[in-house]
């Protein structure tokens, strides 16, 4: 036990007794003399304390002159908590002082002497000449800045890589030294030295692309050091009076890589560099440069899982239309581009805020068609969605009726806000009429689809009721119906799912229901964490149930009773006895 981790040693209710009493400043006093600190305590009376300390951290002794006699007691603690405090303080002003002297050096130090210690150093050490250069490198125009970023980020890579690989470990390493490198292109930026910034970004960007294809980052380390990278590109794009030359070399670099299919391959870096390109692009005027780019990249995209890049082009060289005032082009691509859902979605955008709810719902049935003849079912019901917003818009309650009942139950688990919307298009006597004839529908055409099949030999026809109907239930209050259904029920599990809203309800009955499953399943479990999982469902049945503790300490008498070989059952289930 140390000074450091003694508040994880020590049971909780000392550590807790003697926080309070450091806080509540009971040390009086603490003083050290080789390696012994002596302290005074005010308790219900001063008490003394003695603690021994090896290596000025380990704690080998300890003691107070307290009526409680050997052990940890609090005023021990509260001490613990002021020799963690004074030594923390220590410590402190070593800095502060080392800080200073080091200062006081750097002022008595000729320029001479500083010059040749830096020329002696930097012929023994290659790093820091580098960085040396690099952080001077406004000093000098002959540095190649950009060829030194791009030998240090290799060197980077080459030292966490094996072989050329990078495993998971080493990814977390690598990431965090680029990540420091990329930090120094964010300073450059606030310095406004954007070619020094660019001359970071550029390298990073190439060389980890070129690694991640090598690289085990399922920790995602190496992503999040590129998406950092493209941050800091984005900012020297975007910052204020950067020469027009250095944007057209930015504009070359992201023209050469987008070409490169594994930004697009590999994660969506492809995807988030390319707003970049198209804002260099409208910055620059490079109207017939960009276009190509995008034309060359489709004609390139044949192959059968290519539409996604494809459509992502075409959406990004109409928005680029837009942007430059080219309205009549754009609008020739987007008619002609119908199928692509982004260009279809904006369309009916522009409808719906026209109010042309008519042809918003034409476009939308088109969108539909072609969703369904490629199979897209997700895109469907985006599509559907919509329909659904403008009925709202429209006020057309069959329609909404139509909508909020198919997204209520699209998915097995029933969706409460879209049941809930479909519910409010009615009057309480009108819904109950609607719900019940939904629930009597329902029952039957799961108990139709189960009848007489092989597998209903296995098949329990008041599960997938309640998988279902459980939350139009709970939504109705329709609790004798879920009790009803839980008569017959094999899992304790789904009671427990319904716990809450029976068992102060129902509670003689819930719990004549409990009691065989928790039996069959106090007879089935066989490993510590089963037994624990066990004794806490019991523990909740016999807090929530009046009248449940007696028949639940029975059973587990019997438990035990059949399970004297299984110490850690008998461990669990006392626990429930307390």
């Amino acid at each position: 036990m140390t000074i450091a981790n003694f508040d994880k040693e020590i049971i909780q209710s000392a550590q807790s007794k003697g926080l309070m009493y450091f806080e509540q400043n009971a040390v009086l006093s603490v003083e050290e003399s080789d390696y012994v600190w002596h302290a005074e305590v005010q308790g219900n009376e001063v008490y003394n304390i003695e603690v021994t300390l090896k290596d000025q951290n380990e704690i080998v002794g300890y003691n107070c002159n307290c009526p409680i006699g050997g052990g940890i007691c609090k005023h021990i603690v509260a001490t613990f908590y002021a020799i963690r405090l004074q030594m923390k303080s220590q410590r402190v002003q070593v800095k502060a002082t080392n800080k200073n002297a080091f200062a006081n050096l750097l002022l008595k130090i000729s320029q001479n002497e500083f010059q040749g210690f830096i020329t002696q150093y930097a012929a023994k050490n290659k790093d820091f000449k580098t960085e040396f250069e690099l952080w001077f490198a406004d000093k000098d125009p002959k540095i190649d800045v950009g060829k030194k970023y791009s030998e240090m980020i290799k060197k980077v890579i080459r030292k966490h890589s094996d072989h050329g690989f990078v495993d998971y470990r080493s990814s977390f390493s690598l990431s965090n030294e680029i990540e420091n490198i990329i930090a120094s292109g964010n300073e450059f930026v606030a310095r406004k030295n954007y070619r020094d910034a660019f001359a970071i970004a550029r390298p990073a960007i190439v060389e980890l692309m070129a690694t991640i294809e090598y690289s085990d980052d399922s920790n995602g380390n190496i992503g999040d050091a590129i998406s950092s990278a493209t941050e800091l590109l984005g900012k020297i794009i975007n910052a204020e009076a950067i020469a027009i030359d250095l944007h057209e070399q930015i504009f070359s670099f992201l023209r050469t890589e987008l070409t490169n299919k594994i930004y697009f391959e590999y994660g969506d870096f492809g995807y988030e560099l390319f707003p970049l390109f198209q804002a260099l692009a409208v910055k620059l005027n490079y109207t017939n440069e960009f276009t190509a780019f995008i034309d060359a990249q489709c004609a390139a995209l044949t192959g059968q899982y290519d539409n996604y890049r494809r459509d992502f082009f075409n959406t990004q060289k109409i928005a680029f239309l837009k942007a430059i005032g080219h309205t009549d082009e754009a609008e020739q691509l987007t008619h002609a581009n119908m199928d692509i859902v982004e260009i279809r979605e904006a369309e009916v955008e522009k409808l719906i805020h026209a109010k042309d709810y008519g042809a918003a719902k034409l476009m939308i049935e088109g969108g539909i068609k072609i969703a369904e003849q490629m199979g897209h079912c997700g895109t469907v019901s985006a599509w559907q969605r919509q329909l659904l917003r403008i009925a709202v818009l429209e006020k057309d309650i069959p329609g909404i009726r139509h909508y909020t009942k198919k997204f209520a139950f699209d998915n097995w688990s029933m969706d409460v806000g879209y049941y809930n919307q479909w519910k409010q298009t009615y009057n309480a006597e009108e819904w109950r009429t609607v719900i019940d004839a939904y629930i009597l529908e329902k029952t039957e055409k799961i108990n139709r689809e189960h009848k007489n099949t092989k597998a209903s030999v296995f098949f329990q026809p008041h599960v997938p009721v309640l998988d279902a109907l459980g939350k139009v239930f709970i939504e109705e209050q329709y609790w004798d119906k879920i009790l009803e259904l839980l008569k017959n029920e094999k899992k304790v599990e789904t009671v427990l799912a319904y716990h809450e809203h029976l068992a102060k309800r129902y509670p003689a009955e819930i719990l004549e229901i409990y009691m065989p499953l928790l039996t069959e399943l106090g007879n089935r479990v066989n490993t510590r964490s089963d037994y624990a999982d066990l004794a806490n469902k019991m523990k909740r049945i016999q807090k929530d149930i009046p009248g449940s503790k007696e028949q639940i300490h029975r059973l587990i008498s019997v438990l035990k009773a059949n399970n004297p070989r299984r110490p850690a059952m008998i461990q669990e289930l006392n626990k429930v006895l307390i």
